[in-house]
C-alpha cells in the first residue's frame, strides 16, 4: 500500500447504534434531573423572597436560569438519541444483525459474537470457514487475515489466501475435509524425543520399546483404514512434535 505523505485526517468510525443511544440518554438524564432541581429551588427562593420583599430574589432568578440552561443541555442530548442512525449490517460470522451509526469503512466488532468483521474499501469481505486440525472446532478467516488462532484450543492454524503460497500446503494439514474413503497414516520422519515417543504411545497404544523400534525404522505405516478426518488430525499432532507424516488413500 502506498504511503500517504499528507497529514492524516480523523475518520469518523461506525459505532453500535445502541451504545451511542445509551450514551446520549445517560448524558441527558444526568443533566435534566439536576437542572430541573436547581430551577425548582430557584423558583421557590424567588417566590418566598418576593412575598417578603427579600434581597434574595435575584439569586432565585440566577438559580432558575442556571437550572434551565443545564436542563436545556439535557434536552439537546435527548434529541440526539432520536437522530442516531440505524444502518443494518449482518455479521458474516454469526448471521446476527448489527445496527451501526453509519456505513462502516473499517473493521468493526460484532455485538453478538464479538468477532472483528472485516471491511476493506467500504465493502465487507467474504469470510471462509475452516476446522482446526487439533480439536475440530470451526474457525473463520478472511483475505485480511495474516494468522489464525483456534478459538477453542488456542493453537495456531497456518492460513494463506494466496494459492501459490507455501503456507497453503501447510494449511491443508490443519484442516478437515469430508471424505468417506479409508486412509492410511504413514510416518515418514520423527525425532527420537520424549514428546514424540509419548505422542505415538497414546496414538498407537504401544509400549516405549515398540515405539522406539518404529522410529528407528522409517517410513512406517502406523494405521490403516481410518477416516480422513482422523488421519489429518493425527498428521497435525505428529507435526507439533517435529515429525512428519502422510495420509494416503488405502489400497483396495
Amino acid at each position: 500500500m502506498a504511503q500517504d505523505t499528507h497529514e492524516p485526517q480523523q475518520e469518523e468510525i461506525a459505532q453500535q447504534s445502541e451504545t451511542v443511544k445509551e450514551q446520549f440518554a445517560s448524558e441527558a438524564l444526568i443533566a435534566l434531573l439536576p437542572g430541573l432541581l436547581i430551577a425548582l429551588v430557584g423558583g421557590v427562593v424567588m417566590y418566598y423572597q418576593s412575598k417578603q420583599g427579600g434581597l434574595w430574589v435575584g439569586l432565585g432568578i440566577v438559580f432558575i436560569l442556571i437550572g434551565l440552561g443545564i436542563a436545556g443541555y439535557g434536552l439537546s442530548r435527548l434529541k440526539k438519541v432520536r437522530e442516531v442512525q440505524d444502518v443494518k449490517i449482518t455479521c458474516p460470522f454469526c448471521q446476527e444483525v448489527n445496527a451501526l451509526t453509519m456505513e462502516p469503512h473499517s473493521d468493526f466488532r460484532c455485538s453478538h459474537c464479538n468477532r472483528e468483521v472485516p471491511i476493506q474499501n467500504g465493502k465487507m469481505l467474504q469470510v471462509y470457514q475452516v476446522r482446526c486440525g487439533f480439536c475440530n472446532a470451526l474457525n473463520f478467516y478472511s483475505e485480511k487475515s495474516t494468522g489464525l488462532i483456534c478459538e477453542e484450543c488456542d493453537r495456531e492454524i497456518p492460513i494463506a489466501t494466496d494459492e501459490a503460497s507455501p503456507a497453503k500446503k501447510v494449511f491443508a494439514a490443519y484442516t478437515i475435509k469430508d471424505d468417506n474413503q479409508p486412509y492410511d497414516l504413514i510416518l515418514t520422519s520423527a525425532p527420537d524425543s520424549e514428546d514424540m515417543v509419548k505422542c505415538l504411545q497414546q496414538m498407537l497404544a504401544l509400549n516405549r520399546n515398540q515405539v522406539k523400534d518404529i522410529i528407528g525404522d522409517l517410513p512406517q505405516t502406523l494405521l490403516t483404514g481410518i477416516p480422513k478426518k482422523k488421519a489429518e488430525l493425527l498428521v497435525a499432532q505428529i507435526s507439533v512434535h517435529k515429525g512428519t507424516a502422510e495420509s494416503q488413500v488405502s489400497e483396495s
